[in-house]
């Protein structure tokens, strides 16, 4: 019996700055059958990348929303294989590393939200698929089983994961995707990183942390920092078995500098930075601060860029930044 499985996508929300909630929500993951395939057709990668791209703008433009564009990253590729290699359905790495970190460590600028399904066997029944102890092992298609992954996520997640898979898809807020194939016989994996880019580059100088560009939307709001531990191997086998994944903690929330004799309130559970310059002249942005502000250990450091659009606020950045104390020494 062949398997599809589709994991819970993180929910991101971006209220008001003294209510920054991340929704953390364990959904178990969904199981059914898959359709019977005779003579399974193996595909050049780019055409399976093609074909899940058209899935993700028709579900899209069907409902009105503008088509997403493919992104050259290869975050999600990477994951694709990782969790090939494992057949452990998992939003982190085997490096330990959380999906923003890993498309940050891959050149990425921007945002990013993280989709991820599966078809096929358990790790057992593969190994006894591959070595014939089962000798009728359903063989994937590519094409047919992507199709019905992307419906899985669009049209049977509210029970699984809350609509977070169909809701990731379906953000207007999003510009691009990245998508990553794997498989064989008797394993696929699927994973959508979409992303948001709104012409922001993020620049890293020691601590000193430059964020700057014309902002296509939206009008510069705050930068979240959040705190995740180093990943490692360690890291990974802690959290594998989770369904969903959170932005790590809040450690402070970089604002724009008051006139003088103007203070912000303060705040006992994050740091409160005000940026060393904030210059916003139409849709130009230039923003500079000291990371070294909000570390206070080693570890990894993301920056949430957040820009507020009439009553809707969304992120641009999720650019991760390492801190090791014993590197610098």
């Amino acid at each position: 019996m062949v398997a599809v499985v589709v994991v819970s996508v993180i929910i991101l929300l971006s209220p008001a700055l003294a209510n920054f909630v991340i929704q953390h929500k364990d959904n178990p993951a969904i199981t059914i059958l898959q359709p019977a395939s005779q003579q399974p057709k193996t595909m050049p990668h780019e055409e399976l990348v093609q074909h899940a791209l058209d899935l993700i703008n028709k579900d899209r433009t069907d409902l009105g929303l503008l088509p997403v564009e493919l992104s050259s990253n290869q975050a999600a590729q990477a994951h694709a294989e990782d969790i090939f290699r494992t057949k452990q359905i998992s939003h982190w790495n085997t490096k330990g590393e959380k999906p923003y970190i890993t498309y940050t460590q891959y050149g990425g600028k921007g945002s990013m939200q993280q989709n991820i399904a599966i078809a096929g066997f358990s790790a057992e029944e593969y190994k006894q698929c591959l070595t014939n102890i089962l000798v009728d092992c359903e063989k994937i298609e590519p094409l047919p089983t992507i199709e019905e992954l992307q419906y899985e996520m669009m049209y049977n997640d509210e029970e699984c994961c809350d609509g977070g898979h169909r809701n990731n898809i379906l953000d207007p807020r999003h510009t691009h995707v990245s998508i990553g194939i794997m498989y064989d016989d008797y394993y696929l994996v699927f994973v959508q990183n979409f992303e948001n880019n709104y012409g922001l580059n993020v620049d890293v100088e020691n601590s000193e942390i430059e964020i700057s560009g014309t902002l296509l939307d939206g009008e510069l709001d705050y930068i979240g920092i959040y705190y995740d531990e180093m990943p490692t191997r360690e890291i990974y086998e802690q959290n594998k078995q989770l369904m969903y994944y959170s932005t790590g903690e809040l450690v402070a929330i970089v604002v724009k500098p008051l006139p003088p004799g103007y203070y912000y309130k303060s705040l006992q559970s994050y740091n409160l930075i005000e940026a060393n310059r904030w210059t916003v002249q139409g849709n130009s942005v230039n923003v500079m601060f000291d990371l070294a502000d909000a570390v206070d250990k080693d570890g990894a450091y993301t920056l949430f860029t957040v820009v507020k659009d009439g009553e809707e606020m969304f992120d641009v950045t999720s650019y991760s930044v390492f801190v090791n104390s014993e590197e610098n020494n």
